[in-house]
């Protein structure tokens, strides 16, 4: 079972202050040559150097918290690349690499997003039988003594709370869920139709310590969506956006927002009442050291 002596401190600590996550570990991955269709947690096991320095790269900017090399890590999504016997190989060698680089002050965080396929009725996968899966990888992220569980990008509430279920099975440690909204009309909703109020009031009833929002969105638009988050909960609240839309220039995606501009706007956030901020796809420790300089001016 996952060690306890971090768990009041992660959750206490966002009451305290702002507490800040990394950015993209997928951003940086492809910069250092990771292709369309590579599997990014098998450079846990093959490139190792350059997923610690990533993460001591987070750190050095000013991140609390870094997010293990996992984020595709279950065994739904690696048995399609024929490596689900690695399920807990790969998870494992996340967390020792990312605790090897961890100062003794800061948190190593368990990452966990989408299976990659749909549950019944829309599809095959029964919730119970998800639940298990979403253990298994809680399991071998625990099992190297993570500090928490970062549940995230869900796009559907079913399966956000068949996560957060299998994460409570394994051991009571703090579990921070965050869903993926689409904006349209100036209204937000999952790919499934679910509100965020919805997700908020169910995952909160479900149990989940921390509550918030990641990915899709640039940090301007989801100004208006942590405000609403804000008003639904009085759980701890993560926003972590992305670096604006992408567009593609010469075949590349690519991101056009600056760091400052970025910063600007999760210190609006703030202002909103979020606890948690950090950046996900196109931000980079550039992106982390400039919301970093902002709160350490305040």
């Amino acid at each position: 079972m996952i060690k306890t002596d971090h768990r009041e401190n992660v959750l206490e600590l966002a009451k305290r202050r702002v507490v800040l996550f990394d950015g993209a570990m997928g951003t940086m991955l492809m910069a250092e040559g990771l292709q369309a269709g590579d599997v990014p947690e098998t450079w846990n096991r093959d490139k190792p150097q350059i997923v610690k320095s990533i993460h001591r790269c987070y750190f050095g900017a000013g991140s609390d918290v870094v997010l293990t090399n996992t984020f595709g890590g279950n065994r739904l999504k690696l048995r399609k690349k024929k490596l689900e016997n690695e399920t807990y190989r790969l998870n494992a060698l996340a967390v020792e690499l990312a605790k090897s680089v961890c100062p003794p002050d800061n948190f190593v965080a368990g990452d966990i997003g989408p299976c990659g396929e749909l549950t019944a009725p829309v599809g095959s996968l029964e919730a119970r039988d998800l639940e298990d899966v979403f253990a298994e990888q809680t399991r071998a992220l625990v099992s190297g003594g993570v500090d928490l569980v970062v549940i995230q990008t869900m796009f559907s509430l079913q399966e956000a709370l068949a996560a957060l279920r299998g994460a409570r099975r394994v051991g009571r440690c703090p579990v921070f869920v965050s869903m993926t909204f689409e904006r349209k009309d100036h209204r937000y909703f999952t790919m499934m139709g679910e509100t965020p109020v919805a997700c908020v009031k169910a995952l909160e009833s479900e149990g989940a310590d921390t509550v918030g929002v990641n990915c899709t969105l640039g940090s301007g638009e989801m100004i208006p969506l942590a405000k609403i988050l804000r008003e639904s909960t009085s759980l701890p609240l993560i926003v972590q956006p992305n670096a604006g839309r992408p567009v593609v220039k010469n075949g590349k995606t690519v991101y056009n927002q600056t760091p400052e501009e970025f910063a600007e706007d999760i210190q609006t956030m703030l202002l909103e009442g979020v606890n948690v901020v950090g950046g996900c796809c196109g931000t980079t420790p550039k992106f982390i050291a400039a919301i970093h300089n902002r709160l350490s001016k305040h």
